[in-house]
């Protein structure tokens, strides 16, 4: 798929310019093709203004820019002028002249914006697209003196516009062969393509390209909350980054705007801060940590939750429960022996339902890292659905956390979404050099404009082998927050680095302790709170290194470092 700007959809446009139809059937050209549609290029020179638009803009650093004007429905040409079907004289002297200008207003903006040295090595063409005249119309026709039927575009294309684009942007011209690095190719984006659509520092382009696409809600998560319009009880599992926090707060902000009284429940206290800030505009809903609501129903500074399920009896007897709807979100970690001797998930399930109003819980049972076991209500909830795909992180982020839990899995993640970089995996039982190499990387996210950062351990605070470097929450002296990845769960930072990642994150027999985390899941956990970037830091020796690929289902007897690379999809980094 192409790169489209805006990625939302088409700017505004008259549906009888089928500007809306090109948009998608450009849409599907492969995604070294950046689309900009509606491209307006305004300057002042000589205290003029002059203003410029073009229909379409493609750009392709092998092939170069090709400028479209679309004119759709009658066109007719006669005495020089060209005229729409209503007899209406076309401006700019008709659509080829049209895509010309616009052609050389980029070549102008090349020159007002110092990119004028690539101009000898970027191809610019200029084309009309007919997209309601087909190929056999144009049989016999002669054009006017400015057109060409080798720049023409007909309604054929709109089915399969690749091959006819590619034919046109490779036609020669003065000599000038498209030849532009990657540098310079994002360059040209950042500079002239872009910033008339408000989109980006430059060292954040590929990022703030992808965080667009991450926005946007999945089909499939737009059918659950339609589906969820009409179910009164749910339970959604899906996995990490699948948005299952963005669907609980689009559907809480849902029934608030209904003027219904919502409650959203999860587990840490982090993740009750996110929420809230969320939810800020939507003064039906109130956010607690399920600790926090149980000290609240209880008047209590203490956490009691066998005193909060009578309580929630006598709401029930009264009929006084406050809230119509009540949302999970992260709902296996309510699993915890307490909670779940209370049944306190059945008793708001029964609250809702009494009020006539809706239970919904989201779960991800890849996350199991707070209780046992998942709660007992989701095993006999009567309607069960499940999100498969990430859009959340990168391609390369989410393959990364998938598999770590070993076996057979399948990852599958947005279509738009960008592959982005490979995760690093730094490997060394030194702490000064994990030390160090932490402290080089943060710096080198900074320079590239990443400053959402986040260094979490798959141990705890006091216990992490970095310990040292950690003061009043912060690595070092950077700033950068350091936590664990159970308090981390359910948010997400735009750069994550992953620490004390040993053997005892695979260890087999982690589900045994207390709270413990099955193995792999702290790190999946931790590495699928990664937007962008991701990097691994393992204290392993080469025998340690071994048994955790045994429990991955690997085997290496020769560079298991490498084959641990490899499996996690990271590159090895000294």
């Amino acid at each position: 798929m192409a790169r489209m700007i805006p990625i939302s959809g088409p700017r505004e446009y008259n549906p009888s310019s089928k500007e809306g139809e090109i948009y998608t059937a450009l849409n599907h050209l492969p995604d070294e093709f950046i689309v900009v549609h509606s491209l307006r290029l305004v300057a002042l020179s000589n205290g003029a203004l002059k203003d410029n638009e073009a229909d379409f803009v493609i750009f392709n650093k092998n092939l170069g820019l090709l400028c479209i004007e679309a004119k759709a429905g009658r066109v007719s040409y006669s005495g020089g002028d060209w005229y729409y079907g209503n007899g209406a004289p076309m401006p700019h002297g008709g659509p080829f002249n049209q895509a010309a200008n616009a052609k050389y207003r980029i070549r102008d903006a090349f020159c007002a914006k110092g990119l004028d040295g690539l101009l000898q090595r970027c191809r610019m063409h200029h084309a009309v697209w007919f997209p309601s005249i087909s190929k056999a119309q144009m049989k016999g026709i002669s054009l006017a003196p400015e057109a060409e039927k080798g720049l023409l575009l007909l309604a054929e294309d709109l089915i399969e516009p690749e091959l006819r684009i590619r034919e046109i942007m490779s036609i020669e011209i003065g000599g000038v062969d498209t030849s532009l690095t990657e540098k310079e190719a994002d360059a040209l984006v950042e500079r002239i393509l872009c910033p008339a659509f408000d989109l980006v520092p430059s060292r954040r382009l590929k990022y703030d390209l992808a965080d667009l696409a991450f926005l946007r809600l999945l089909e499939s998560q737009k059918r659950i909350l339609d589906f969820l319009e009409d179910q009164r009880t749910a339970v959604i599992n899906g996995v990490a980054g699948s948005g299952k926090t963005l669907i609980a707060v689009e559907r809480a902000r849902r029934l608030s705007e209904h003027g219904d009284k919502v409650l959203l429940l999860c587990y840490n206290a982090m993740l009750r801060d996110d929420l809230r800030q969320r939810c800020g505009d939507y003064s039906n809903v109130d956010v607690y940590t399920i600790a926090g609501y149980a000290c609240k129903t209880c008047n209590s500074k203490l956490v009691d939750y066998e005193q909060m399920a009578l309580k929630l009896v006598e709401y029930y007897d009264a009929g006084a429960f406050p809230y119509k709807h009540v949302i999970v979100d992260e709902g296996q970690d309510f699993g915890v022996e307490a909670v779940e001797q209370a049944d306190i998930l059945t008793a708001l399930s029964e609250l809702a339902e009494m009020n006539e109003g809706t239970f919904y819980l989201f779960y991800d049972k890849n996350q199991l890292i707070q209780g046992s076991g998942l709660p007992r209500l989701i095993d006999d909830a009567d309607c069960k659905l499940t999100l498969y795909v990430n859009c959340r992180n990168t391609k390369n982020i989410a393959m990364s956390s998938i598999n770590s839990l070993g076996g057979e899995r399948r990852c599958i993640t947005k279509e738009a979404a960008t592959s982005g970089s490979v995760p690093k995996l730094f490997v060394s039982t030194d702490a000064s050099d994990q030390a160090d190499f932490i402290n080089r990387e943060i710096a080198s996210l900074r320079a590239d404009g990443v400053d959402d950062i986040v260094v979490l351990t798959c141990s705890t605070e006091s216990k992490s082998a970095l310990s040292g470097h950690v003061a009043n929450g912060f690595w070092e002296k950077t700033k950068v927050p350091f936590y664990t990845c159970r308090k981390f769960k359910g948010l997400e930072a735009d750069a994550v680095i992953l620490v004390d990642v040993d053997v005892d994150t695979w260890a087999s027999d982690a589900s045994s302790a207390p709270y413990a985390a099955p193995g792999g899941l702290l790190f999946y956990t931790g590495a699928s709170r990664a937007r962008h970037e991701l990097r691994i830091v393992c204290s392993l020796t080469e025998v340690e290194c071994v048994d955790v690929l045994e429990s991955l289902g690997s085997k290496a007897k020769r560079k298991p470092f490498q084959a641990l690379a490899k499996t996690l999809n990271a590159k090895l980094v000294r």
